[in-house]
């Protein structure tokens, strides 16, 4: 059966119907010349034989019906397929472009952290608290003090202290 895939869909459409039309021929030329003597005794083979053309005829022209119906449901189906791919990858890019802005702006806000802790650490808060209230400075500077006394009284070695902070700068 592959092997019909070799021959053009025309050809194959065109023989099918050759053998019907030879079919129906052979059993109308049966029937028309079943009277004339000679012929009588050809009549009713000729006329079996076209039955039976007709009858092959008529199941491979539904068999071809059922083969283009497929066809078209399988090129529908392609075509989906094909939409849906390019769906797919506009939204594998909306969601690559939605990741990376977002890992851009969780970087920042993580670096902008890293520098705001390292100005507390290091007593350099004369930006910090310039816009602040006199009430939220002394807050600010109650707590700055608190954190410079844990840090003096840390059981945790130094220099373990600084490793971390230095792999969290990593990037």
């Amino acid at each position: 059966m592959w092997m019909l895939s070799f021959i053009p869909d025309a050809w194959i459409v065109l023989a099918v119907h050759a053998i019907t039309l030879v079919g129906v021929t052979c059993i109308v030329l049966a029937t028309a010349t079943g009277w004339i003597p000679g012929i009588k005794a050809y009549a009713s083979v000729i006329r079996i034989i076209g039955i039976v053309l007709l009858c092959l005829g008529i199941y491979f022209e539904g068999g071809m019906g059922v083969e283009k119906s497929w066809r078209a449901r399988v090129a529908e189906m392609e075509e989906k397929v094909r939409q849906a791919e390019l769906k797919s990858q506009q939204a594998n890019t909306a969601i690559e472009t939605h990741v990376v802005e977002k890992t851009k702006v969780i970087r920042e806000k993580g670096k902008i952290q890293i520098e705001y802790v390292n100005r507390i650490v290091k007593g350099d808060t004369v930006e910090i608290v310039k816009d602040m209230s006199e009430e939220q400075k002394q807050e600010f500077l109650t707590k700055q003090k608190e954190l410079q006394d844990a840090l003096k009284n840390c059981p945790i070695p130094k220099i373990i202290v600084e490793e971390h902070n230095k792999a969290t700068e990593m990037q």
